[in-house]
């Protein structure tokens, strides 16, 4: 199985940039102010990887439902 720290921290590069480039700007809620990273910037960063994998031609729906599996056989969570 996949290094799951090493994951953590290549996808903690990607969301700090993420965050960079969005100036603080938050589209549509605010963490709470003891919480640097709120839930929303997951689900914005989500949304916007989602947005550009059908501008290159893939179902979004489809890869939510590949990840919700590859998630699932590497945590062992269930929705």
């Amino acid at each position: 199985m996949p290094d799951k720290v090493k994951h953590a921290e290549l996808a903690q590069k990607a969301l700090d940039a993420y965050l960079h480039e969005h100036s603080g700007i938050r589209r549509w809620c605010h963490p709470r102010a003891s919480d640097v990273i709120g839930e929303c910037d997951f689900i914005d960063l989500v949304t916007d990887l989602m947005l550009l994998a059908e501008a290159k031609g893939h179902d979004p729906h489809g890869v939510i439902r590949k990840v919700e599996a590859h998630l699932q056989a590497e945590t062992g969570l269930s929705s």
